[in-house]
């Protein structure tokens, strides 16, 4: 191992975390799809983060490629989190689409769930048309790299919310394509995942090889090499041979790479054991340690410590990070619980605009708290920045009129409580009935 493997240095094997997630995953794939904003209907307060919903093969797309004069089929899968969030997510590009989606969308959900280990991230698979002619080396992986890079990339920064933080993933002869992309245009990703790639048949790899590793160390690409112990002597002659030349490149010509042989591993299952442990080793400095209680919080360094830390992830990986949505939520609990408002609230703040269904969750949670331990005006002030900071939310006005009904201003209570309505009405909100009924009652 050299010592510039960087993101990618080979990470240690994690046995009990494997046989969960793989359970876990066998009761996903058995469930059908369920939409992504089921916390929209869930309890104001904030608590553990829900379990990760099921998911099917993903959203299909259809993206025309001028290119190839042909449709081209994306299956897109989102983050847990996507659609009650407003901020923009990494992506992973898959290679041999239709056979790999599920059981990486599955890796990357567990691992962004097992304590944030990953960040959250968009997978985009994508199936195959003509395998061999896109993806073999040479005349036509040139013509699909221009179709990745002209068509269905700029497609999905369209459509999706997207970081500039993308990874390319690929398997057998998938593998031998992001090769040639890592050394032919290495500015399209920062991360590759090279998977038991067939490099001795890539004919011009050599001469790719001279031109390509000090442009990818200039464009700051990564790359993760992996061959089973089981496989032929072909393949893992040839990625070790890659291996050997980028050992061999000067410092300052040489980009962040790590080669792995798996022991006990055959052709058909290096690919499983290979992205868990890429996305773990690129994505070691995204953990931030884990607290559940006023102790743990305090032991991490607190609040400022947590966003100091994915600050400065972020500026090493050159996409803005922030804290994950339910690290917020848990650390404006622990405040909440301990009766420290203003920091609870400025927490909302600060992530109003990213995470707008924690931050409501927050406010609304801090003056519900206020009002049970009987300080009425504290909780009328902090329910009324809720409906400051969320104008269009029935349920900051709802609680707005129970602190109202503390207080001899009825009247401001039933106009809270009409508001609410109004803006249920409008959303045609499930909720509705209820908030009629309160209206009807008074205080």
């Amino acid at each position: 191992m050299d010592a510039r493997t960087l993101h990618w240095s080979t990470c240690t094997q994690k046995a009990c975390l494997l046989r969960l997630m793989r359970r876990w995953l066998a009761s996903v794939l058995v469930l059908t799809a369920t939409g992504a904003n089921a916390s929209a209907q869930q309890s104001q307060t904030p608590g553990p983060a829900a379990p990760p919903p099921a998911f099917s093969e993903g959203e299909s797309r259809s993206v025309r490629s001028a290119l190839l004069g042909e449709d081209r089929r994306l299956l897109v899968t989102l983050p847990e989190s996507y659609e009650r969030t407003t901020t923009r997510y990494p992506v992973l590009y898959l290679l041999d689409g239709s056979s790999n989606i599920m059981h990486v969308t599955g890796i990357v959900r567990f691992l962004a769930n097992a304590r944030n280990r990953v960040p959250e991230m968009l997978v985009v698979a994508i199936p195959n048309t003509n395998r061999n002619r896109d993806l073999t080396p040479g005349i036509g992986a040139a013509l699909f790299e221009r179709v990745l890079a002209e068509e269905l990339m700029p497609w999905i920064d369209r459509t999706y919310r997207t970081s500039s933080e993308r990874v390319l993933v690929g398997h057998s002869l998938g593998g031998s394509f992001a090769t040639h992309v890592f050394l032919n245009r290495p500015e399209l990703f920062r991360g590759y995942i090279v998977i038991s790639a067939p490099l001795w048949r890539y004919d011009s790899l050599a001469r790719d090889m001279r031109s390509g590793i000090g442009a990818a160390a200039r464009a700051r690409a990564s790359v993760y090499l992996s061959a089973g112990g089981n496989e032929t002597d072909n393949i893992k002659g040839g990625m070790a041979n890659f291996a050997t030349t980028l050992r061999s490149a000067p410092a300052a010509e040489a980009p962040a790479w790590s080669f792995t042989i798996l022991p006990d591993e055959d052709h058909n299952s290096t690919m499983h054991r290979s992205i868990y442990d890429a996305l773990e080793a690129r994505y070691a400095d995204y953990r931030f340690p884990f607290f559940e209680d006023t102790t743990d919080l305090k032991a991490v360094g607190g609040v400022s410590a947590m966003e100091a830390h994915y600050a400065r992830f972020g500026t090493k990986m050159g996409y803005r990070s922030i804290p994950p949505e339910n690290r917020v939520i848990s650390a404006a609990s622990i405040l909440t619980a301990q009766g420290r408002y203003d920091e609870s609230l400025k927490l909302a703040e600060t992530y109003a605009a990213d995470y707008p269904d924690a931050a409501l969750r927050i406010v609304i949670t801090v003056g519900l708290d206020q009002l049970h331990r009987g300080d009425v005006q504290a909780a009328v002030k902090s329910l009324r920045r809720a409906t400051e900071l969320f104008p269009k939310s029935p349920s900051a006005f709802d609680a707005l009129g129970d602190a109202l009904c503390g207080t001899a201003d009825r009247a401001a209570a039933r106009k809270a409580r009409q508001e609410a309505v109004r803006l249920a009405r409008e959303a045609n909100s499930s909720r509705l009935a209820g908030y009629q009924q309160k209206l009807d009652k008074g205080c």
